[in-house]
Formats: C-alpha cells, structure tokens, sequence
C-alpha cells in the first residue's frame, strides 16, 4: 500500500513473480495479466506450484482496462485474467482462468492433473464446477451486498437477488463440505490428493467473510481451508498482482481476508 507508480513497477511479489507495468517492459517467457481477484489467484498459485518464473501486468478494473483494444485482442470477454505465453511463435494468449489452469498443466506436465482419463476427469469436473458455479454465485453474492447494497438508500428491491446468491453460495460450500466428508483433498482415492480441483476451489472459498456466509458449521471446509493455506504457492499467489482493485493505496483482498480487525471496522460502517 502506498506504493507510487515507479515504485511497484519490478517489484518481486514471490518466488516465481515479478510486477511489472506492461507486457513490453517483461523480459520472460509467461505474462500473466491479472487483477486482485479470486480468479487471478488460480493460475498464480498454479504458476508458483509449477515453479515457473512469470512477469505479473496488473490490470486495472476501476479504470477499464479490461476493455482496451489491446487487451481484448487477448481476451474477447474483456475481464482477467489472460496469459501470454511467448514460448510460442507467435505467441499464444489464453483467456478464462480455468482454460489457462488448463493450459499450464499441459504445456508443463504436473499431477495436479493426472494423465490417467478418469482420474483426470474427476479433477476436470471440479473444475468446471467452479466456473460454472462456485466462482459466478459467490462473485454475484459479494456484489449484491458489498458494492450494491451499501449505494442504495433502499435495499429492498435487491433482496430477491441477495437471498438468491447467498442461498446459492451456501449450496456450493456444502457441496464442498459433503465432499470432504472423510477426505483431506477433493479428487483422488482414499482420502483424496492435493490437484488443480482444490487450487481452483480455493479462492472463492476463502473469501467467504466477503460474503457475509458463516462456516463455522462447515469444520471440513474449514480443515481443508487451512490445509490450503499452509501452502507457500497459495500464500503467494493470493498476493498476486500485490495491488488492490482500488488502486495502490486500496486494501487487498488478502488484507481483508486475514486482518480481523478491518473486518470488524467494515462491519461497523455498514451497520451506521
């Protein structure tokens, strides 16, 4: 935080990662396009767990950024984030976090994701179960009552959608919850091995306090949670871009998800 343009341009944010301010200043093979969200967090981790050294352009939503020329001929859907790969001639973009998960684990080889076409099926299915479900409804779920409720004098014509994606993102944790019954990782035999289906999974699970949704009777989620974190590469890549969504003197997603003070003192200002 604090950090003037100059500063955090080149700054090393792990052990693979490097900020820098376009994809013209990088000088490696992986740039990943990215903004501080959930879904940036997934190929960084998968980056940091392949041991591959990347360059980190932060994209700046608050600016529209995303909606540039020069990124949408990266990404037509215009969001982050995107990965340039200029190993290849010419160089090859890929746009949709699980498609570039995808993407990485082929291109480098990892048993995140097995080879074997039924193991690795079932890590591909929670995979897309992700995108498809647990990604949307709890991105529309912290929408709804973070940004678009605290702007409205009244919020009751936004109850119907509130209830609906929180009713919805409680589903998905439980699912997730049922899951783990008896398991330590989602896919695998026995009680399971650590893949791309957990990696994938654990962004948007972890942001739950963003959505207001208590897990405290989830103590399996929990458990696996707190597995995830005492990974180095989802301790890293949840600092990726290392700038928040508000700009450099913002608040990061991480920093909301581990200072409870903060939490606390936002939970205050809502309810005034």
């Amino acid at each position: 935080r604090g950090l003037g343009e100059m500063e955090w341009r080149g700054r090393q944010l792990s052990d693979h990662a490097r900020l820098v301010g376009s994809v013209e200043e990088s000088g490696r093979d992986v740039v990943l396009f990215a903004a501080d969200t959930p879904n940036s967090w997934k190929p960084a981790a998968l980056l940091e767990e392949l041991g591959v050294e990347y360059d980190v352009v932060f994209v700046d939503i608050m600016k529209n950024k995303q909606s540039e020329k020069a990124y949408t001929a990266m990404n037509p859907n215009g969001r982050t984030p995107t990965l340039l790969d200029r190993t290849t001639n010419p160089p090859t973009s890929v746009f949709e976090s699980g498609a570039i998960c995808l993407y990485l684990c082929e291109k480098y080889g990892t048993p995140l994701l097995p080879t074997d076409p039924v193991r690795k099926s079932e890590v591909v299915q929670w995979l897309f179960w992700q995108v498809s479900a647990l990604g949307p409804m709890h991105g529309q779920c912290m929408y709804m009552k973070r940004i678009a409720s605290p702007l409205q004098k009244d919020v009751g014509p936004l109850m119907f959608s509130i209830n609906r994606f929180e009713k919805e993102s409680i589903r998905c944790l439980q699912v997730i919850e049922t899951r783990l019954e008896g398991r330590d990782w989602l896919c695998g035999p026995g009680r399971g091995e650590y893949s791309l289906a957990d990696l994938g999974c654990y962004g948007y699970c972890s942001m739950h306090w963003w959505t207001g949704i208590d897990v405290s009777a989830m103590p399996n989620l929990r458990g696996w949670l707190e597995r995830l974190r005492s990974r180095k590469a989802i301790q890293q890549a949840a600092r990726v871009p290392g700038i928040s969504v508000f700009g450099v003197e913002g608040t990061t997603f991480e920093d909301l998800r581990t200072d409870v003070g903060l939490q606390r003192r936002i939970e205050d200002r809502a309810r005034e």
